[in-house]
């Protein structure tokens, strides 16, 4: 019996195995003979580098954007009528070509540039890539509402190993507690007693000598001062300092890419920072300058950029006929640098008046991927930046008059400005010692 039983074991083991072997090699097949992309020929290789080096910015294949979708160009137009309008569409559209007028007329007569540049073969070399092009493989793209892929790490996960471990635990102390009583239990029929004769050591002097009430004063005396300081600190580090907040913001926003690697303006953005007290919070319309052209759909198989897609949802915006519905709603940015309500700061005074730069609030800015706050922004830290800065009083404007009074004295020993020359002849002098020290500058 037993011999049959493990031969049945053997065969069902088998069987499994086959199966398993069996799901592996479709999966390697599949993934091995998978259909491959048709290679492009070397002359619509090369079209496809002049295409995306002159054309992108106003054309895509299979989308229309400022000018038509290309896909199929080659079946609605003649290769010498597409040399004549890539070469020079306004020379062209002069000749009287009614194509070539239709079009510029249905794209609200935007011009095209003219490639005068490229011979006849690069412009073939384009044509060759319309021909030979084929549209990209859809990938599901990854989005913030949890499509895509799932990490084993999430909050459920934590959650789920706590109350695992606090289970243990307390199976653990269920057979801890059922062992001492069964030892005990047996310990008792076995007729064992405990011995309780213990000698007792006799109580050293030092202990009769200390007083009971006195020491447990001191211990909470000392608790006490540990609390308090403890609290003190916290107070100062902790309460209302936002130092490394870096929140997940509604559209991830890449400073690090348009700061950094563009090299866009902060003032572009920030259009407020030298007028008034606040840098403002973009408007859509800001973002939309570029993002109405500048879609990332070869970065995304086609599709526009899910990012990018937020701002048209804020605009009620429709990319494929460009027009905008009636529902436009705000986006709702999280605050990040945040000053207590009691403490005044005025943008315009630092950018435009002493030419402090964005970094030396904001840390740098361009680098961040997701913007978080650099500096603590307490009050010890703006009083040291006023106390370590200098100020510019020859080539700001802002200062001309402190300038011109300090000038005046220069001769003067006796003066109170004196001490601001350095032994080059300049002006040395901080914010601190220009008033921005006095209470009531930052809180009135």
């Amino acid at each position: 019996m037993v011999k049959n039983l493990s031969q049945k074991t053997l065969k069902v083991k088998s069987i499994v195995f086959t199966i398993v072997c069996l799901l592996n090699l479709s999966i390697f097949s599949s993934n091995a003979f998978a259909q491959e992309p048709a290679k492009l020929s070397a002359q619509a290789t090369e079209g496809e580098k002049l295409f995306k080096a002159n054309c992108t910015s106003c054309h895509a294949m299979d989308i229309k954007q400022t000018g038509p979708a290309l896909n199929g160009v080659h079946t609605r137009r003649s290769e010498e009528w597409l040399l004549k309008w890539i070469r020079n569409n306004e020379k062209f559209r002069a000749s009287g070509d009614k194509d070539a007028i239709a079009i510029f007329n249905e794209y609200n007569k935007v011009a095209m540039n003219s490639f005068e540049n490229l011979s006849d073969d690069q412009i073939k070399s384009i044509i060759s890539y319309f021909k030979e092009w084929t549209p990209p493989a859809k990938a599901k793209v990854e989005t913030g509402s949890g499509e895509g892929k799932v990490s084993f790490y999430s909050e459920t996960t934590f959650y789920i190993l706590m109350f695992l471990i606090v289970l243990l635990l307390v199976v653990w102390l269920v057979l801890r507690k059922t062992k001492n009583t069964l030892k005990a239990s047996v310990k008792e029929m076995e007729g064992e007693t405990a011995d309780h004769t213990t000698e007792h050591k006799p109580t050293p002097e030092w202990k009769k000598r200390i007083n009971p009430t006195i020491l447990k004063m001191v211990i909470g005396t000392v608790i006490l001062l540990c609390l308090a300081v403890y609290g003190f600190n916290f107070g100062v580090t902790e309460v209302a300092v936002q130092q490394g907040y870096a929140p997940t913001q509604p559209i991830k926003y890449s400073h690090k890419l348009h700061a950094g690697d563009l090299q866009i303006d902060c003032k572009y953005c920030h259009s407020t920072a030298e007028k008034s007290k606040q840098a403002s919070v973009p408007s859509v319309n800001t973002c939309m300058n570029c993002h109405q052209v500048v879609q990332l759909r070869d970065r995304y198989d086609g599709e526009i950029s899910p990012e990018i897609k937020k701002i048209y949802a804020a605009m009620d915006y429709n990319a494929d006929d460009k027009t905008y519905g009636p529902n436009p709603k705000p986006i709702r940015w999280i605050r990040i640098h945040n000053l207590p309500d009691h403490a005044f700061f005025n943008h315009s005074m630092h950018v435009k008046g002493a030419g402090v730069t964005c970094q030396t609030c904001h840390g740098p800015i361009q680098t961040m991927e997701v913007v978080e706050q650099y500096a603590t922004l307490q009050m010890g830290w703006c009083i040291n930046c006023h106390r370590e800065r200098k100020i510019d009083v020859e080539n700001n404007p802002y200062y001309e008059k402190l300038h011109a009074k300090i000038k005046a004295e220069k001769d003067n020993k006796n003066s109170s400005y004196a001490k601001y020359f350095t032994n080059d002849g300049k002006v040395d002098i901080s914010p601190a010692e220009y008033g921005a020290l006095e209470c009531s500058k930052c809180h009135y």
